[in-house]
């Protein structure tokens, strides 16, 4: 008896800053990107703001299909440092729905 196994072979350098890539039901790929960004949101994390800016880590992530970018609240803003696991969640989530197909290179 004979079994095959299917792999998937990524030929193309990943861009900089991204952690995880995503495939969607049609076939683009949803990015988790680390970015650095101002906030007024404390290193406690949400929902408690100071009252000057600082400069963070954090993460948010974009559908390379229809263009959707992940973010947080109201206001759209990135996900905080302590945040990472609900970008990933958010961004597997936004992949496993997502019917765009991935658009052509040329």
């Amino acid at each position: 008896m004979s079994s095959s196994t299917t792999s998937t072979v990524w030929t193309a350098a990943w861009p900089e800053n991204v952690l995880a890539r995503y495939i969607t039901v049609g076939g683009a790929h949803v990015d988790l990107t680390s970015i650095r960004f101002r906030t007024r949101f404390l290193p406690k994390g949400r929902p408690y703001v100071g009252d000057t800016y600082r400069e963070v880590d954090g993460f948010t992530w974009k559908c390379n299909g229809c263009g959707t970018v992940g973010t947080v609240g109201v206001y759209g803003d990135p996900y905080l440092p302590n945040e990472r696991r609900e970008a990933h969640l958010d961004a597997n989530g936004h992949a496993t729905e997502c019917r765009s197909m991935a658009k052509p290179t040329s």
